[in-house]
């Protein structure tokens, strides 16, 4: 070990040259992390919000179709015009009750997105108030969803009505008409 003049120890600890690896490893690992939980959150805010939206509704109402084919049971999508969100219902007895969960839990719109109307074949459209969508075991109602920017951008989300799956179009577009009963 060499000694300096004065008798003291010239080595320095290998600590104080800097970060080990593994240290180095551990705070990238954490900002990775971090990283992933917070940009989802993110996206989700911004230029891309309406379209964040539409995406998530239209895989709503597929899951739904599917769900309600596999169990056989009732469901309805309600959009609630003066909350600006959506839900989910599913009939129990002779009422429907809502339904919780990761998968088909309700949400509201991002701010500056507004349903504009929804056209269903059972009601015609809707432009206030409540609305729903229903799915059957054997498809779901025919629907076109119309949502709004505040930059007046206008998403047309158009529901086949024997698969469940959705078209989603960056303009309104007219498709479902009410019934002459």
């Amino acid at each position: 070990m060499p000694i300096s003049k004065a008798g003291i120890s010239t080595n320095r600890h290998r600590h104080d040259a800097g970060f080990t690896l593994l240290e180095l490893m551990v705070i990238v690992s954490i900002l990775g992390i971090t990283a992933l939980m917070v940009f989802p959150k993110l996206s989700a805010f911004g230029v891309n919000s309406g379209k964040a939206a539409t995406r998530h509704l239209s895989r709503l109402i597929q899951h739904l179709a599917q769900e309600s084919l596999a169990t056989k049971k009732y469901y309805r999508l309600y959009y609630d015009f003066e909350e600006e969100a959506y839900s989910v219902k599913i009939l129990q007895g002779r009422e429907f009750v809502p339904v919780s969960g990761d998968l088909i839990a309700g949400r509201k719109l991002p701010d500056g997105l507004v349903f504009e109307d929804v056209v269903t074949f059972r009601h015609g459209k809707v432009q206030d108030g409540e609305a729903y969508t229903e799915f059957f075991p054997l498809g779901v109602e025919k629907t076109t969803i119309h949502l709004k920017e505040e930059d007046g951008t206008v998403w047309t989300l158009i529901v086949n009505s024997l698969t469940g799956r959705v078209k989603i179009f960056d303009s309104y577009i007219e498709k479902i008409e009410r019934a002459g009963l």
